[in-house]
C-alpha cells in the first residue's frame, strides 16, 4: 500500500509539473533589406514535369529551424510602381519546408510563398502553396492606388490550432501609421504543412522573382524596409 501511495504522489507531482510547464517563445527579426531577381526566375511546380525554385532569397540560404519550433512569420515590402512592373512580378515571404531526404529542388520538398504578385495590370496577394505539386490563390490588393505607386503588403504566416487540429494561416497585417497592428485579414488555410513535422525543417526568408523574359532582362528589385520578423518556441526555457 505504502508503495502505490508513493507511485500515485510520484505520478501526480510528475503530470502537474509537465501540466504548468510552458514554452517561451522568442523573436529573431532580420535587418531590413533590398532584393534583385533577374529576369527568368521563378518558384513554381506544375505537373507533369516543371520544378523551378531558383527565385532569389534573403538571407540566402534560407535561415533553417525545426518545423516543430516554428510559429510565426512576418515581412512588409514594397515594389517597383506599377509603370514598372511585367506579368508575373513578385515578392514576399517564402517559407520552405526540407528534410534529409527531400532537399530543396527535389521535388520532394515543400514550400509556401506570399505575397504580391502583379497579374494582367494589377497587384494582386497571393499564396501559393506546394505539397507535391503547386496550387494558387489570389485576392485583389484594395490600398492600391495606382500605377504611379508602388504595391506594399505586410503579410504574416502563422501557426494556429483550432478544436480540429493544426493549419498554418496566412494573413495580410494592416498597419496604423504608428506601426500598429489594427487589423487581420485572413488571406488562406493550409492544413498539410504540420500533418508530419518530424524531421522537418523550415526555411524562412524574403524572396523576389521577375518569370517573365519576354520584355528583356531588366531586373525586379524590392524593399524590405522592416526585414523579417521570425517567432520560434524556445525550449531552452525552464
Amino acid at each position: 500500500m505504502l508503495f502505490q501511495s508513493l507511485q500515485l504522489v510520484f505520478l501526480f507531482v510528475f503530470t502537474a509539473a509537465n501540466m504548468a510547464r510552458t514554452y517561451a517563445t522568442k523573436t529573431e527579426t532580420v535587418a531590413p533589406f533590398n532584393l534583385t531577381s533577374p529576369a527568368g526566375k521563378d518558384i513554381w511546380r506544375k505537373p507533369p514535369s516543371h520544378n523551378v525554385i531558383d527565385a532569389p532569397t534573403y538571407p540566402s540560404p534560407l535561415l533553417q529551424y525545426d518545423l516543430k519550433s516554428f510559429q510565426r512569420a512576418r515581412l512588409t515590402f514594397a515594389l517597383p510602381p506599377g509603370k514598372e512592373l511585367r506579368q508575373y512580378d513578385q515578392a514576399g515571404l517564402l517559407l520552405s519546408f526540407t528534410k534529409d531526404d527531400a532537399p530543396l529542388g527535389s521535388g520532394k520538398d515543400k514550400w509556401i510563398k506570399t505575397g504580391i504578385e502583379w497579374y494582367y495590370g494589377k497587384p494582386y496577394l497571393s499564396t501559393v502553396g506546394c505539397d507535391s505539386s503547386a496550387d494558387w490563390s489570389i485576392t485583389p490588393l484594395p490600398e492600391f492606388q495606382g500605377n504611379e505607386n508602388r504595391p506594399t503588403a505586410t503579410v504574416e504566416a502563422r501557426r494556429e490550432k483550432d478544436q480540429l487540429g493544426k493549419s498554418l494561416w496566412v494573413y495580410q497585417i494592416i498597419e496604423n501609421e504608428n506601426g500598429e497592428e489594427v487589423e487581420r485579414r485572413p488571406l488562406r488555410e493550409v492544413n498539410w504543412i504540420f500533418a508530419e513535422e518530424d524531421g522537418w525543417k523550415v526555411g524562412i526568408g524574403g524572396a523576389v522573382a521577375r518569370p517573365n523574359k519576354e520584355l528583356g532582362d531588366e531586373e525586379l528589385t524590392a524593399e524590405f524596409a522592416k526585414g523579417v520578423t521570425i517567432e520560434t518556441l524556445d525550449y531552452d526555457t525552464k
